[in-house]
């Protein structure tokens, strides 16, 4: 009996030690929210898609599946607890309760980006910011947000706390919001948030016509961290630790401020030249606790 008994107490540990032991990351459905190209000299580059190459390159013994979808899409994939990361997610609270992530990028804060002729009906502060709130109120501007993308913290909660306006167009898309520029451009709306980058690959469009400015909105301008988010299971633990492994290097910190330099006007790189000094100095190493 005692004999069977300890029989049982070695598989029961045997079987608990194998249950423990992180999961085989194979493959990864890697959520990607936009292909966009800017230029760099003489050619386009595609910021996302050379991520997705530099990682499958770094990780042979895993195949990246690259898909591009919205925001609603990519974090029903995550809530699910697909095995699928997103390649390029805002980190909130919110979103730090669903999935590990990794950092990858500081980016500028989002600004308002507006057609030319409503500038002047925009509510301004003294240093020519927008007070979001108050536009949002504005019932003779009209306004596009992609639903369910995240804008950062600040911009987050400002849009959360709005009045319900009908001409404030939350819409979706394939994507995370390439349409909405167009939508400005065709007249069909007047305003709308988005990243500095977003201007910058638009004028680089053969024979682009773009009235369109971007302005600073108040209470809202600090840089935003994104980064690659994987489920809060064990494979996305073991998922998110690979990653991690590959972009914790100096290596992997140029990689990706080289793909976020080329993303923004020099201007703003001059601007935030610091604060990146910093961020990709933590960037070169793994993350700890991960």
């Amino acid at each position: 009996m005692r004999t069977r008994a300890a029989g049982l107490a070695l598989a029961a540990a045997a079987g608990a030690a194998q249950a423990a032991e992180p999961p085989v990351v194979t493959s990864i459905t890697w959520v990607v929210s936009n292909t966009m190209a800017v230029p760099d000299g003489d050619r386009m580059r595609r910021p996302a898609d050379e991520l997705t190459q530099w990682l499958q390159g770094r990780l042979p013994g895993v195949v990246f599946k690259p898909v591009v979808a919205n925001a609603e899409r990519s974090w029903s994939l995550i809530r699910e607890h697909k095995r699928a990361c997103h390649a390029g997610a805002a980190r909130t609270p919110e979103r730090e309760r669903l999935a590990y992530f990794t950092n990858t990028w500081l980016v500028p804060p989002p600004q308002l980006i507006v057609r030319h002729e409503r500038q002047g009906d925009l509510p301004l502060d003294g240093q020519g910011a927008v007070d979001l709130p108050a536009l949002l109120g504005d019932a003779s501007l009209r306004g596009v947000v992609s639903q369910g993308r995240s804008y950062g913290p600040a911009l987050d909660a400002m849009l959360g706390a709005s009045p319900a306006n009908p001409l404030l167009q939350r819409v979706f898309g394939g994507d995370y919001g390439s349409n909405l520029l167009p939508m400005l451009m065709q007249d069909r709306a007047d305003y709308t948030l988005d990243y500095p980058n977003t201007l910058v690959a638009l004028a680089s469009r053969p024979a682009a016509d773009t009235p369109l400015a971007a302005l600073p909105v108040k209470g809202a301008s600090d840089p935003v961290t994104s980064g690659v988010a994987c489920p809060r299971t064990p494979w996305g633990l073991a998922a998110i630790r690979l990653i991690d492994g590959a972009l914790g290097t100096p290596e992997g910190a140029a990689m990706l401020r080289d793909t976020l330099r080329i993303s923004l006007p020099p201007d703003t790189q001059l601007a935030y030249r610091d604060a990146w000094d910093a961020f990709f100095k933590l960037r070169a190493r793994p993350t700890p606790g991960l």
